[in-house]
């Protein structure tokens, strides 16, 4: 029998766990294990044939096919960032990157099931879920996406699964403090640009480590961050000294910029043995920072419409046989539609508000969805990661693609 389908959805959840509590306690100030000038890239503006598609100002490297915007599977499959809007089927045209002013630094999640990622190969997996999360910000944004060596399935199910993590994590460090140090600086006023940083799961936590010695503490490097979106991670009111969490409450005040959005999402109350969103301290919560919430400017508190795209078929480079390509293990549970665009669109099916839960056992702090969640998730079937998380980003994905190019906007109006 294979090995998935003799684990339970308990132990799937821990597997695919960010490991976020191991992490942060592991996580320590290694160096760099290799040159600055061999970090492993899966998408790097500039770089030849970038999968991301963009030239080195971050326009388009190759033109699509009736002036659509494609990114590439390493195997040479086309992905349009279109989508098509459900229920009415109409196409909508994704608006490419034209020499965006900001640079984007992503990481992505657990997607390495046995250690196959230990040599940062670009391989296919890693490539769908770029496409799944991260690809639509390129519309704002130069794409950064280092491949780093994270702990796998496998090594997160071992006894001692510190080393996977730590390794995984100076992967990180070393690919940040290089892009830093030489892609971050504009070649004509040889100034550090702008920066978002874009997380989620395993991937948030090897942020937040990385963002407490290189940017937190750091003044100089402080004020370049436009925003760091880091979701899934479990990020806590005790995360960080000088970024605080995103807040607006109303649209009278100015967008925030170098400040932090986080959440887990829910589509019931999460209970006890859920994996995100809980502290055993009713001191320290987990944050949750409502995008929908911060761009009408109301509190997170406050229900609001969240605007959901859903990676098909295409995008996670699936067929007839094995629809989800090879992210089927990771969204066991969840749809994934057939279309010929890149995501379906879903424009009013969602809601979601913050909801936060304190007792003397400690807090829980989530982002509450409700709605029709029938589109995403499949008929009798259960997720066996805990609540959405595996949608993090496809639950808001509009909503974070719209604040992050208000965030940029506000960062070069205030600093230029």
């Amino acid at each position: 029998m294979p090995l998935f389908s003799r684990l339970t959805p308990a132990v799937l959840s821990l597997a695919l766990l960010s490991g976020t509590a191991v992490a942060s306690a592991n996580a320590t100030a290694v160096a760099g294990n290799h040159p600055a000038d061999r970090t492993a890239w899966l998408c790097k503006p500039g770089m030849a044939d970038n999968p991301c598609n963009q030239d080195l100002t971050g326009n388009p490297q190759r033109p699509g096919s009736g002036g659509s915007f494609t990114m590439r599977y390493p195997s040479g499959q086309t992905v349009t960032l279109d989508a098509e809007r459900s229920p009415s089927g109409r196409k909508e045209a994704f608006a490419g990157p034209k020499k965006p002013s900001v640079d984007c630094f992503y990481a992505y999640p657990t997607v390495d099931m046995l250690g196959a990622n230990a040599s940062r190969a670009s391989e296919e997996q890693l490539m769908a879920v770029m496409l799944a999360q991260a690809a639509r910000f390129s519309g704002t944004c130069r794409m950064f996406v280092p491949i780093y060596r994270q702990a796998a399935f496998t090594e997160i199910l071992s006894l001692d699964k510190s080393a996977a993590l730590t390794r995984g994590q100076a992967d990180i460090d070393s690919a940040w403090r290089d892009y830093w140090n030489h892609d971050n600086i504009a070649p004509h006023t040889h100034r550090h640009r702008a920066v978002v940083i874009l997380g989620h799961s395993q991937g948030a936590t090897a942020l937040t480590a990385m963002m407490r010695r290189e940017i937190d503490p750091k003044p100089a490097v402080r004020r370049h961050l436009v925003s760091a979106i880091l979701l899934g991670g479990d990020v806590t009111t005790e995360s960080f000294r000088n970024l605080p969490a995103c807040t607006r409450t109303s649209r009278r005040e100015p967008v925030p910029t170098g400040c932090v959005v986080a959440y887990s999402s829910y589509a019931q109350r999460p209970g006890p043995k859920d994996m995100f969103g809980h502290t055993t301290s009713p001191k320290n919560h987990v944050l949750c920072v409502n995008p929908a919430a911060l761009i009408n400017g109301t509190p997170p508190t406050r229900r609001q419409p969240l605007d959901a795209y859903m990676p098909t078929q295409r995008t996670l480079n699936g067929n007839l046989l094995s629809p989800k390509g090879s992210m089927g293990t990771v969204l066991t549970g969840f749809k994934v539609p057939d279309s010929a665009v890149g995501y379906v669109h879903h424009p009013s099916s969602l809601k979601g508000e913050c909801q936060l839960r304190k007792s003397a056992h400690g807090a829980s702090s989530w982002l509450q969805v409700s709605g029709d969640t029938s589109a995403f998730t499949e008929p009798n079937a259960k997720s066996p990661l805990s609540g959405l998380h595996v949608i993090d980003f496809n639950v808001a994905q509009g909503n974070l693609t719209r604040l992050v190019h208000a965030q940029s906007t506000a960062w070069l109006a205030r600093h230029h």
